[in-house]
């Protein structure tokens, strides 16, 4: 097991390091933009919230999903479903995102993958010159998150932002407001949040083969390597440590966050 978590660490602080090479993409402004002043964004991780973004993204005015990104194929078919219909130009689907990161027209990221993804790409894309949505949460550990931290200083002309949903809920806003200004039911001085999920089991699992079409071994990148069960892949990788965070960094973070 400590030979596993050796690994993990030098991987992720072999990244953060890879991007002081890479500073002089990561120095420049925004880049002009085209002819019809688009923005292209890259979508990586596509199965569930990512080909959300996508949808969304490709219905906004100035923006253009250039890349789908993610390691197997139903994903991917997933993601290129949710743009085309909107999207005059057709996305490009990349297996592995860091093909897309290359490409000099590419402005910023969405990041939806799995949570072991999150700072490692957060940060190669910073490094790469691109601005960065990374959903939460924003990495997998704390040692992590510090690292992003100094890659999202380093390049500090690019834009870093996590997604927290509930930040941008009208009404959420409008009751902290008066929360904070006593009009609501005076002074606030403790909170207590929870969250309840009626979740049906997953089960134990068992080993099985790769399924087609999946590239497991970039879908585990970073993180240290198990063999492939029957029961992790898609969503149910929350709830391991290699991969997710469990429900504290899945829901728990947005009642956290409110509080």
């Amino acid at each position: 097991m400590a030979s596993h978590e050796v690994s993990r660490r030098s991987f992720i602080q072999t990244t953060a390091a890879a991007t002081v090479g890479l500073g002089v993409a990561g120095s420049a402004s925004l880049r002009a933009q085209g002819a019809n002043d688009r923005i292209v964004i890259a979508v990586i991780g596509t199965n569930g919230r990512g080909a959300q973004h996508a949808k969304m993204f490709s219905r906004m005015p100035g923006v253009e999903v250039g890349f789908i990104c993610d390691p197997e194929e139903k994903a991917l078919a997933k993601g290129m479903k949710a743009v085309s219909p909107t999207q005059a130009n057709p996305a490009k689907a990349e297996k592995d995102f860091r093909r897309a990161l290359e490409q000099k027209e590419l402005d910023a990221v969405v990041i939806a993958a799995p949570d072991h993804w999150h700072a490692p790409a957060a940060m190669l894309a910073l490094a790469a010159g691109k601005d960065v949505f990374v959903e939460k949460p924003c990495s997998h550990n704390p040692l992590e998150t510090e690292l992003l931290a100094a890659a999202a200083k380093r390049y500090g002309s690019r834009i870093l932002q996590v997604g927290s949903q509930r930040r941008s809920w009208p009404n959420i806003i409008d009751l902290m407001r008066q929360l904070r200004d006593g009009s609501l039911i005076g002074r606030v001085y403790f909170a207590r949040g929870w969250y309840v999920n009626t979740r049906a089991s997953i089960g134990v699992g068992k080993e099985a083969p790769v399924p087609a079409g999946l590239d497991y071994e970039l879908w585990q990148g970073p993180a240290p390597r198990r063999p492939y069960k029957d029961n992790v892949i898609h969503y149910n990788w929350h709830w391991f440590w290699n991969w997710g965070t469990s429900e504290a960094c899945n829901n728990g973070n947005h009642e956290i966050d409110v509080m």
